[in-house]
C-alpha cells in the first residue's frame, strides 16, 4: 500500500477517535442534565407532599398519616403517633410547640375520637413521651376541641371545648404529666381566648377573654404561674370613668422589646372609639397610654438630670484628693509616706463618692473590708463621663493602698490610694 494511502487511514481513524471521544462527552452531558432534572422534580413533588407550615425557627410538615420536623440542620425527625386525622390548620401559635433550637416540643392528635399529647424535652434525643388526654386521669371528653395549649418547664395549660360546647381550662405543674382542672366562677366557651403572649414563659403574661353569650362585652383575666391565685380579674373601671367601656381585647405587646403591653377598652367589640392601656408589670397594673407617655417623659428628663449631674461630678472632683491630670503624673519615688489608717480615711471619700454615682455595692452593706499594698496603673474610674468606657493609664506604674469593701453576695468596690501621694488614682467595682 502507498504511503500517502497510510496516511490517509491514519488520519481518518484519529478523525474518528475524536469524534467518539466528543460523542461520549455529549452523552454525558445529557445524562447529568436528564438526572438533575429528575431530581428537582422529585425535589419538587417532596415539598409539594411536605406542605410545609414554616415558623421562626424550625418547620414541620404532614405526610401520609405521619408529623416529621426539621432539626437544626433540616433533617426530618418523626413525631411518633398516627397524624392521619390531622391537617396543617389543625396546628397554630396557640396549640403546639415545635422549637428544635430549644427543645420542648409538643403535639396533640385526635385517633379513634381519642386525643393524645405526644412531647419531649429534646428530639435530638429520640426520647418522646404520649399521654391520651381522654383518659379518666386527665378527663377531656372525646370529640372535644383543643384551642389552646402550652407546656413550658413545670407549668402548662390547656383550654378545649367539649362536645356540648362548655369550655373547660387544665393546669399541670408536673411538665405536662400530670393534669387538673381551674375552677372558675363564670362559663367558658368558644367566644373565649387563653394565650400567653411570651412564648418561652420567661415572665408571667398569660391573659383570658371571657365575651358575654352576646359577644358585645368582655371580661379580661390574668393567668400567673407563680401563684395559686391563677386567674385574676383585671378591672380597669376606675381607670376608664365609664361603666359602659368594659371591653377588654387580648393584650400585645406595646414596644419592640417587649417590656409593656397595651390593650384597647371599647364600648362593645365594634365600637370604634377607644381608650388605650398600658402594663409594665406584666399586666398587674395599668394606666392610660397619656398617663404612660407622661412618665416616661418624666422618667427620662430625671434621667437627663442624672447624666448631666454625674457628668459635674466626674468635673468638679476634689484635686487635693483625686488625681485627674494622668498625663503629668509623674512621681519619682514610690516611698511609702501614707499609713494605713490615713489610707482609710482617703479611700472612705472614694467610697461614698462611688455609691453616690458610680456603685454602691458593698460599701453600705459591707461583709468585709481589707487593704494591701500593691502595684496597679491608674485609672478614670472617678474621672470618666457618663457615656465614656474605662481607661487604664498603663504607662504609670504605683504602688497603693488597694481598700476594698465587698457585701455577701460577692459585690464590691476598691479604691487606689496612692502611697507617697495620698491621691485617689483610680479603682473599680465588681460583681454582678
Amino acid at each position: 500500500m502507498p504511503n500517502e494511502d497510510k496516511e490517509k487511514i491514519k488520519i481518518v481513524r484519529k478523525s474518528n477517535k475524536w469524534l467518539i471521544i466528543l460523542l461520549i462527552i455529549v452523552i454525558v452531558i445529557l445524562c447529568l442534565m436528564i438526572a438533575k432534572f429528575i431530581y428537582e422534580e422529585k425535589q419538587e413533588d417532596i415539598l409539594k407532599d411536605r406542605k410545609y407550615y414554616s415558623l421562626v425557627d424550625t418547620n414541620f410538615y404532614l405526610q401520609d398519616g405521619k408529623l416529621f420536623i426539621l432539626d437544626s440542620n433540616d433533617n426530618p425527625i418523626q413525631v411518633p403517633g398516627d397524624f392521619s386525622q390531622m391537617t396543617i390548620s389543625d396546628y397554630d401559635d396557640e396549640n403546639h410547640q415545635e422549637n428544635t433550637k430549644f427543645g420542648n416540643v409538643y403535639f396533640y392528635y385526635y385517633l379513634d375520637d381519642k386525643i393524645y399529647l405526644v412531647m419531649s424535652d429534646s428530639v435530638s434525643s429520640g426520647e418522646w413521651v404520649t399521654k391520651e388526654l381522654t383518659h379518666g386521669s386527665i378527663g377531656i371528653p372525646s370529640n372535644s376541641k383543643i384551642k389552646y395549649m402550652r407546656i413550658n418547664g413545670n407549668y402548662g395549660y390547656i383550654f378545649y371545648i367539649a362536645p356540648d360546647g362548655t369550655g373547660k381550662i387544665l393546669k399541670s405543674t408536673t411538665e405536662g404529666n400530670y393534669w387538673s382542672e381551674i375552677e372558675t366562677d363564670f362559663t367558658l366557651n368558644d367566644n373565649c381566648t387563653l394565650k400567653f403572649l411570651n412564648e418561652f414563659g420567661m415572665t408571667v403574661d398569660g391573659f383570658l377573654t371571657v365575651p358575654s353569650e352576646d359577644g358585645e362585652k368582655c371580661d379580661l383575666y390574668r393567668v400567673d404561674d407563680t401563684t395559686e391565685e391563677t386567674l385574676e380579674k383585671i378591672d380597669l373601671t376606675e381607670l376608664t370613668n365609664d361603666t359602659d367601656m368594659d371591653y377588654y381585647s387580648m393584650p400585645t405587646y406595646f414596644d419592640e422589646l417587649r417590656m409593656t403591653l397595651a390593650m384597647d377598652v371599647r364600648a362593645n367589640v365594634n365600637d370604634t372609639n377607644f381608650m388605650k392601656f398600658i402594663s409594665s408589670d406584666d399586666g398587674k397594673t395599668w394606666k392610660t397610654e397619656e398617663a404612660y407617655r407622661e412618665q416616661k417623659r418624666q422618667e427620662e428628663e430625671q434621667n437627663d438630670a442624672s447624666i448631666v449631674r454625674y457628668n459635674e461630678m466626674a468635673e468638679n472632683l476634689d484635686e487635693s484628693v483625686y488625681l485627674t491630670d494622668f498625663e503629668n503624673y509623674n512621681i519619682d519615688s514610690n516611698e511609702v509616706k501614707i499609713s494605713e489608717e490615713r489610707a482609710k480615711e482617703i479611700a472612705e471619700i472614694g467610697f461614698q463618692e462611688s455609691a453616690a454615682r458610680i456603685a454602691g455595692e458593698g460599701i453600705d452593706d459591707t461583709e468585709s473590708e481589707y487593704i494591701e499594698i500593691r502595684e496597679v496603673s491608674p485609672n478614670n474610674y472617678f474621672t470618666r463621663k457618663y457615656s465614656e468606657a474605662t481607661e487604664v493609664y498603663t504607662n504609670i506604674k504605683r504602688k497603693a493602698y488597694v481598700v476594698t469593701k465587698e457585701n455577701n453576695m460577692g459585690n464590691g468596690v476598691m479604691i487606689y490610694v496612692d502611697v507617697t501621694t495620698g491621691l485617689i488614682i483610680g479603682g473599680a467595682a465588681f460583681g454582678d
